[in-house]
């Protein structure tokens, strides 16, 4: 009789383990997810958002060692449109699950700093966890937008 409950014992468990092993898998696919069309968006969003006649003004008066060579900017209201707007596209419908915050836009040389907060809320009633204590994946990512013409 104590082996049937052993084996009883060691199924119960080895479901458990099976639900926390597919959970854990669900929230890093997800961060990995997040991450990369964070940077593609971001990426895409900094070359969309390039000031163009800043460049044909300016385009030959920063120096690279002993050579000029052209400066690049980005219009900062189009550099966070052009984000949300492309990760919304690549998220698909859980665009509202985000929470998008941009911290150190600059335009001259390209730089920004963005966070997302994804709210991962499907596990709640697994967990039992309330609204304010659930599982969130945070990613930042800093880029800046170089140009290679010292050649």
């Amino acid at each position: 009789m104590k082996y049937s409950f052993l084996g009883v014992g060691m199924i119960i468990f080895g479901l458990f383990t099976l639900v926390a092993i597919v959970m854990f898998e669900s929230i890093t696919m997800d961060n990995d997810t997040e991450y990369y069309t964070l940077k593609e968006a971001m990426k895409a969003s900094m070359y969309e958002s390039l000031d163009k006649q800043y460049w044909a003004r300016y385009g030959s008066e920063i120096k690279c060692g002993d050579k000029e060579i052209g400066g690049i900017k980005i219009v900062e209201q189009k550099f966070v449109e052009n984000f949300t707007r492309r990760f919304k596209a690549s998220v698909g419908g859980d665009a509202d699950d985000y929470k998008i915050e941009f911290y150190d836009i600059i335009e001259s040389p390209p730089k920004a700093t963005i966070k997302i907060t994804g709210m991962t809320n499907k596990y709640n009633g697994l967990l039992q966890m309330d609204d304010k204590d659930s599982i969130n994946i945070v990613n930042n990512l800093t880029g800046i937008l170089e140009t290679n013409n010292c050649s």
